[in-house]
């Protein structure tokens, strides 16, 4: 934690620094000797937390806070005390200091003081960090431009960076499908604080993690970004997946970072052919791409994973067929991006009976036509479901979890269909799109929610499913007809 010690007299700095050194050594600490330091220190600083002694030369502790609160909202105020202040310390509890403490202090009264100051900056840290995502989650889904964020004067030197993860996984593997996610949202939560915020955008096998870091010191958290996720991947359940990361450079605008982030996308088919541990930059992906081999085989392997994931046989048999015209005439010296391919297949082709095709095989690329599109033959005519059957499973699939992170493509790939014909299918047989019925079934849990007693708009809120509670708000304006906060005050009564 960021921590500040404002008190002119000198055995007492040096008393508290020294127990808040024993009870974290990662702490950051400094110290002001009188009022008007103690106001520069937090204007440059924007600490977590700030112990005042309440008598200082110049400026008192009360009168600095004061001023502080101009410009550092989010620092929590900790008083020290004689025992004739109480009323200065009453003074300090309005303005809005957290606590305070008789000197000469108690060490375990100041650890407790810090763990509860820890435990409310997370919580801080993280509804800043889901305003944020709320933010960022229509700028990389490309509904408008991003424009830039609203600054203080404690973000006037922020940097962004994006890190793009591909899980590419075959459609019957379901049990790690949303791992990758879950560990993200892990380091979000760890990781995050008011000077690095961290946003997770996914659909589908794409998941998209944003850092913007807002001063110099969480720009080095910023950079290692791409290190804790390799961390936190090998640490992901086993599962026949295959993960590529896509990492863009240091940017200082949000417009610069997405428009790195959509040339990357438009070169992630490549990952078919070239990746590993190692995270590629836009710059190895556009040497790839100038690799007229590496970039039309890269191609022809995705149109075959897509064609085998929608059980598209005419496409599935012509993409393998076209493959093998490619690798026919492919030199020597790619072994590597064949090894690499085989491997994408592979996954992407979960399960072909190990009877029918062994990629271990040096002829498995004469057979793969045959071997597969006699595989999607034989999965269609085991599932044949009538169309009413299948949308009542997706039907009871949102009514189980629209609370969640639900999409369109996300659905489609569960149930194995193109995201066009979900929401096209659904339109036609429920009378409302996709999205509607989503919203309409978190509007009718959110008056649930809202009509109990000590209900809270943002509660609420999250519990449907939102983190912005701006949204929420006027989504429920729009479906129930008044505020979340007047239906709450209608079940009062």
């Amino acid at each position: 934690m960021n921590i500040i010690v404002a008190d002119d007299e000198m055995l007492a700095r040096e008393t508290l620094i020294g127990i808040l050194e024993d009870a974290g050594p990662e702490h950051e600490i400094r110290e002001a000797r009188s009022g008007q330091e103690l106001i520069d220190l937090v204007r440059q600083k924007q600490p977590d937390i700030a112990f005042v002694d309440i008598r200082m030369p110049g400026k008192s502790g009360l009168e600095a806070i004061k001023e502080c609160l101009l410009f550092a909202p989010s620092t929590q105020w900790v008083m020290l005390t004689g025992y004739a202040e109480f009323e200065y310390a009453r003074k300090a509890l309005q303005l809005g200091a957290v606590d305070y403490l008789l000197k000469p202090v108690d060490p375990e009264l100041v650890e407790k003081t810090i763990r509860e100051a820890k435990e409310k900056t997370g919580q801080d840290c993280l509804s800043l960090c889901r305003e944020f995502e709320a933010r960022m989650v229509p700028v990389f889904h490309n509904q408008h431009s991003a424009e830039p964020l609203r600054s203080s004067p404690a973000e006037a030197d922020e940097s962004w960076l994006a890190v793009i993860i591909y899980e590419d996984k075959p459609v019957a593997v379901s049990d790690a499908e949303a791992s990758i996610p879950r560990l993200l949202r892990g380091m979000i939560r760890e990781y995050c604080s008011r000077e690095l915020l961290l946003a997770l955008v996914t659909s589908g096998e794409e998941h998209i993690l944003i850092g913007k870091a807002a001063c110099r010191q969480e720009r080095r958290h910023l950079l290692r970004l791409s290190e804790q996720i390799a961390e936190l991947t090998r640490q992901a359940p086993a599962s026949i997946s295959m993960l590529t990361r896509l990492k863009t450079k240091m940017h200082f605008s949000l417009q610069s970072l997405r428009d790195e982030v959509t040339r990357l996308r438009g070169l992630s088919y490549l990952r078919s052919v070239a990746g590993g541990s190692a995270p590629l930059s836009l710059p190895e992906l556009e040497a790839i791409a100038a690799n007229q081999a590496y970039a039309k085989t890269a191609k022809i392997a995705a149109n075959v994973a897509r064609a085998c994931q929608d059980g598209d046989y005419v496409q599935l048999v012509s993409g393998c067929e076209k493959l093998q015209g490619q690798l026919a005439n492919m030199p020597s010296s790619l072994a590597v991006m064949k090894d690499r391919l085989v491997s994408y297949l592979r996954c992407m082709m979960h399960p072909l009976p190990a009877q029918d095709w062994e990629l271990h095989d040096p002829k498995w690329l004469e057979r793969l036509p045959e071997t597969a599109g006699a595989w999607i033959l034989r999965k269609r005519a085991a599932e044949t479901p009538e169309k009413e059957d299948w949308l009542d499973a997706v039907v009871r699939y949102l009514e189980a979890n629209f609370c969640g992170d639900i999409t369109v493509a996300g659905v489609a790939e569960r149930f194995q269909v193109s995201p066009n014909h979900l929401s096209a299918f659904f339109h036609k047989k429920m009378g409302v799109t996709f999205s509607q019925y989503v919203t309409r079934l978190r509007m009718l849990r959110a008056k649930e929610l809202l009509a109990m007693p000590g209900a809270k708009v943002n509660e609420a809120a999250e519990q449907v499913g939102y983190y912005s509670t701006r949204h929420f708000t006027n989504l429920f304006k729009e479906y129930a007809g008044c505020y979340p906060s007047e239906y709450i005050k209608k079940h009062k009564l």
